[in-house]
């Protein structure tokens, strides 16, 4: 008999249980073109970031691109917009968590290669 599909979306680990359900919008964003960098970009130093900042900290990137996943960023409450003189963004606390784990998941993947 095959496993339920609550079965397959569970992760246990000791006595924690995660559901993944909960989390691929946030893997779908993650695995979309410059999210990666932006993240990165934008949490070095732990500093805001203008557009040009970001853009140029990107070889090769594409404006258009890069001000969707932005907003994407925005929406998902990873990144936060902040409007003064100039707009900027930072990493929201959960977009300082999730940088965390791509940075373990990264380290990771390093030592095995």
């Amino acid at each position: 008999m095959k496993n339920s599909r609550a079965e397959a979306c569970m992760i246990y680990d000791n006595e924690k249980t995660i559901c993944i359900d909960t989390s691929l919008p946030v893997f779908d964003l993650l695995g979309k073109r410059y999210t990666l960098f932006i993240l990165g970009v934008i949490g070095n130093n732990n500093t805001r970031k203008n557009f040009n900042d970001i853009y140029n900290s990107i070889p090769g990137s594409n404006r258009t691109i890069i001000a969707r996943r932005l907003k994407e960023l925005t929406e998902a409450g990873i990144v936060k917009r902040c409007r003064k003189e100039v707009v900027t963004y930072e990493l929201t606390e959960k977009g300082q968590d999730i940088r965390r784990g791509v940075i373990c998941f990264l380290d990771s993947i390093d030592r095995t290669i």
